[in-house]
């Protein structure tokens, strides 16, 4: 069985956010194909021995290294300018870490190597004859810094930063690296980067289908709406403030029995204006946001920012909970308005999708089984990681090594 070597950012069990639920059925799907080393960064609260038990329960390795913390202010992270690496890897490069990928290629062969997320991109180097592949590569946050900059300092260190992914992207995928991204939103911005490249896999997110399903048992609430997602995360922090301060009050003085509950930590954002709105709660961290998802009429999606595939979004879905979205929202999914989702992009559209949901239970219910059944038939984990374990057998077959 040939050997693979994961590399994490992310601790990924339990798989409580997006990168990690990603991470976590990833690993658990090619464990069953590989010998799998996974070797992940992790907080000083994770990697507990139950955890690693867990995890050792599929892989045949696990290692831990303590995460470093990026801080724009340290005398590394300057030093970072000078670098071809944007100044973050920089900084966050971890000296443990490379050393236990040295140690692990020579204590045994290594067939492939896998970094999960941009944070983990520069160890590839470290194994230039080892086939590897960039996972999840995201740089549209990157544009939309740019974008959104408020000044034009902070737009010139924005491009910088941009600007040094580009070139070291181009350069590890010129030299023989392989990527996989989860949209083709994603595959615009990365193709013409190295429009030669002809190993960029699209591999959307996905969803377990088996732990995450309908249940009959369950009666709704009317009338209610879930966000799921921390608003530590900026692109769901703007969805939220974006719904309550200009979406639900549209909703509320048609409904005043109304009700939305965001979930997900809050850390030390400020929501107490959010949170003082009428029929507005914010439920703190759950133990089962499947449960609190099932009790609902519908998910929300109102984002404005970010990218990747939603797995709030695969998770309704795959719970027979029906989904509004915005199209940014909806970004990368196969999905069709008014079959098995409603799409709005306008406040006023979006509280014209509420209120439609909200006076029609047929559509309800078709919303519900349609998305359950686009969930079970193109995103569910099983199928998803097929996808890679095609591109590994691929790069396996034609010996893609890292060019010095």
């Amino acid at each position: 069985m040939k050997h693979l070597l994961f590399l994490s950012w992310w601790w990924p069990y339990p798989a409580n956010n997006g990168a990690k639920i990603r991470i976590y059925n990833l690993v658990r799907h090619l464990s069953q194909h590989y010998e799998l080393t996974l070797l992940s960064f992790a907080e000083a609260d994770e990697a507990t021995p139950e955890q690693i038990a867990h995890l050792s329960s599929f892989c045949s390795h696990v290692e831990a290294v303590s995460k470093p913390h990026y801080n724009p202010g340290a005398f590394k992270s300057t030093l970072g300018y000078l670098s071809r690496w944007p100044r973050s890897l920089v900084d966050v490069y971890s000296l443990p870490m490379a050393e236990r990928i040295i140690q692990i290629k020579q204590i045994q062969s290594v067939d492939i190597i896998i970094a999960s997320e941009f944070q983990t991109m520069r160890y590839i180097e470290l194994l230039p004859d080892v086939p590897a592949i960039l996972e999840e590569l995201e740089i549209t946050g990157f544009y939309n810094a740019v974008e959104q900059a408020k000044s034009t300092p902070k737009r010139l260190r924005a491009q910088l930063t941009l600007t040094k992914f580009q070139q070291s992207i181009n350069h590890l995928m010129q030299n023989g690296a392989a990527c996989t991204i989860v949209s083709a939103g994603e595959a615009a911005y990365i193709k013409p980067l190295v429009p030669s490249a002809t190993r960029i896999e699209v591999v959307p997110n996905g969803v377990d289908t088996s732990a995450n399903h309908p249940d009959s048992a369950v009666q709704p609430k009317p009338f209610s709406l879930i966000y799921t997602g921390a608003v530590t995360y900026t692109a769901n922090y703007d969805a939220v403030a974006y719904f309550v301060r200009e979406i639900w009050p549209l909703v509320h003085a048609l409904y005043p029995q109304a009700t939305f509950m965001v979930t997900g930590g809050t850390g030390t954002v400020d929501v107490s204006d959010l949170a003082a709105v009428a029929g507005v709660t914010f439920s703190g961290y759950l133990p089962s946001v499947a449960e609190a998802v099932r009790k609902q009429w519908a998910v929300i999606a109102p984002l404005r920012m970010g990218g990747g595939t939603r797995l709030k979004i695969l998770e309704a879905m795959a719970l027979g909970t029906p989904v509004i979205a915005t199209s940014k929202g909806a970004e990368g999914l196969d999905v069709h308005n008014g079959e098995n989702i409603l799409i709005a992009d306008t406040q006023q559209a979006f509280a014209d999708a509420i209120s439609r949901l909200f006076e029609d239970a047929t559509l309800r219910n078709q919303l519900a089984l349609a998305g359950r059944a686009l969930m079970e038939r193109d995103y569910d984990w099983g199928a998803l990681a097929s996808r890679l374990v095609d591109l590994i057998e691929g790069m396996l077959t034609e010996g893609h090594q890292l060019k010095a």
